[in-house]
């Protein structure tokens, strides 16, 4: 958590810089930006997860995000899990946020988002469960070409009644080019589980996006490794 504190007080120090930042982070950090108003854009990934048990799953995703208003996006994944008994249905998951401003405006960009998730028992590795969870979005950019992004997370258990808390940082430089390189560090304290994720962006012509890179597990509680790679475009 030290990190995660300093980036945020550095932040409030450096002058704001105006730029779009649209694309979400490939392990699901959330950015502060959202879509044009009317915007579309579809993603579809693949990836290999080694389990804790020394197993390799493979899991399949589509998902689409989609801009209501200039500062308000909605978004909707599903996944598939491919496991010893064949494809399953994992996970669903549904997310909307807002913006408060426009980038930069503020000393530190606020978003707020609230994200709605459904676990299949091919997808927990037990019972099936639902989460809710509100989010804040702090971003900032320390220099014209750094994206900075800070989730701060307190996922509700709809199935037990638990209430946690996560977190997610979000580096990545430069912040518009046709290749950017990131990293994520994501945790849940109460669940000892904590990855980080290296990342490469190829920034295609009209509106693709490919996206690839390999999380590794921290924590005993967390995969041992996630290859993942993302192809997005805007329709």
């Amino acid at each position: 958590m030290r990190v995660q504190v300093w980036i945020v007080a550095i932040s409030l120090i450096f002058p704001a810089v105006a730029e779009a930042h649209r694309d979400d982070y490939i392990d699901e950090t959330f950015v502060y930006m959202t879509l044009e108003k009317g915007a579309f854009e579809m993603e579809f990934w693949g990836e290999a997860r080694g389990t804790q048990e020394h197993t390799t799953e493979g899991w399949y995703t589509m998902a689409f995000e989609n801009g209501i208003t200039s500062r308000w996006t909605l978004d909707a994944a599903g996944q598939m899990v491919h496991k010893g008994s064949g494809l399953q249905f994992g996970r669903f998951r549904s997310e909307t946020r807002y913006r408060f401003a426009n980038e930069g405006e503020w000393p530190l960009d606020l978003a707020v988002s609230a994200e709605y998730e459904f676990e299949a028992e091919a997808a927990s590795g037990g019972e099936t469960d639902q989460t809710l969870t509100p989010r804040l979005v702090l971003s900032k950019d320390l220099t014209p070409k750094l994206n900075t992004t800070v989730n701060l997370d307190c996922p509700v258990s709809l199935t037990g009644g638990g209430l946690s808390f996560a977190y997610a940082l979000g580096v990545r430089y430069p912040a518009e080019s046709f290749v950017r390189v990131g990293i994520e560090l994501k945790g849940q304290p109460a669940a000892s589980t904590a990855t980080i994720f290296p990342q490469v962006w190829l920034a295609l012509p009209k509106e693709r996006t490919i996206k690839v890179g390999t999380g590794f597990g921290l924590t005993d509680q967390t995969d041992r490794f996630v290859a993942r790679a993302v192809l997005e475009m805007e329709l």
